[in-house]
């Protein structure tokens, strides 16, 4: 359901070029710093479409109001029934023929929108587009330094904006999928083209107060969705999925090391982990005693 209208304000002629597309689940607090960076972003053209959990409970909507009385081009949706559904659900209402796909921990930096319609003007059809992870905790620093490690791999990273023609053109995010949603929309996508390009503007990642086991926790319930993109991507998912693919790039990456030795080994211990409970996650749910919810 839409409950909140998607019309222009009074005065605007034409769609926006770009649509900002942002699934959310009680998460006002990270919205609204999401919702600020975009505000403040160089390019005025553009709208953002939020699909709400049909749980929340924290008023996002009028957040979105808010904004919306700000002069940003918003629209609230409450059609969220899990990652990848909430994904092209909102793409549906998209307006804009570029379609950039956000969480709603990120924010952007100042210029990235304006470069990712300048590059995709440019010809190419889809953008990689950086990461770089922040927060207050000793673990959030573990999760930057696992991003840095991530920093140019297209077996980890996985692009976010593309034209709207090309998501329809494949299909779209698989509404079944919670885990890697994003990366098998990828690997459909690098099937039909090859001019993916990467921005130099980054993406901000807000780990907020990571705790060891709010990461952890986080893993084991995407466990419960591996099938899926094991079955769709086996090859992907086995290395995606695979400890030892991951600790193998890890050690790969010396200068890192060398620079955050204390660090490294934190990162290492959270990923030992968050592979740990998730795999024993996906051990019971094969044997059928783990809930199936989302």
């Amino acid at each position: 359901m839409n409950t909140m209208g998607g019309d222009h304000p009074a005065g605007a002629a034409k769609s926006p070029r770009l649509t900002v597309i942002v699934p959310a689940y009680n998460s006002r607090i990270g919205l609204g710093e999401l919702l600020a960076s975009l505000n403040a972003s160089s390019l005025r053209d553009f709208e953002v479409v939020i699909n709400d959990d049909r749980r929340s409970s924290d008023d996002a909507e009028g957040l979105a109001r808010s904004f919306r009385e700000k002069g940003m081009l918003i629209r609230y949706l409450r059609e969220n029934t899990g990652i990848g559904q909430a994904r092209k659900a909102a793409s549906r209402q998209a307006l804009g023929d570029i379609l950039l796909h956000l969480d709603s921990d990120m924010e952007v930096t100042a210029g990235l929108l304006q470069e990712c319609v300048r590059l995709i003007d440019g010809g190419l059809d889809a953008l990689v587009i950086p990461e770089e992870s922040f927060g207050t905790t000793f673990w959030a620093r573990c999760k930057w330094l696992e991003k840095k490690c991530y920093d140019g791999d297209d077996r980890i990273e996985s692009l976010r904006c593309l034209k709207r023609s090309l998501y329809e053109q494949v299909g779209g995010h698989d509404e079944r999928m919670c885990l890697s949603e994003d990366k098998d929309l990828d690997i459909r996508v690098r099937a039909v083209t090859k001019k993916i390009g990467r921005t130099t503007c980054h993406l901000r990642h807000n780990e907020g107060h990571l705790t060891l086991r709010k990461t952890v926790s986080k893993k084991m319930f995407y466990a419960r969705s591996v099938d899926i993109f094991l079955k769709k991507d086996p090859e992907a998912c086995r290395w995606e999925m695979s400890p030892w693919s991951r600790l193998a790039l890890f050690f790969g990456r010396r200068r890192l090391f060398a620079a955050h030795p204390v660090l490294y080994a934190g990162m290492l211990f959270m990923k030992i982990c968050e592979f740990g409970g998730a795999g024993a996650v996906y051990a019971l749910y094969k044997m059928g005693l783990y809930g199936r919810g989302r």
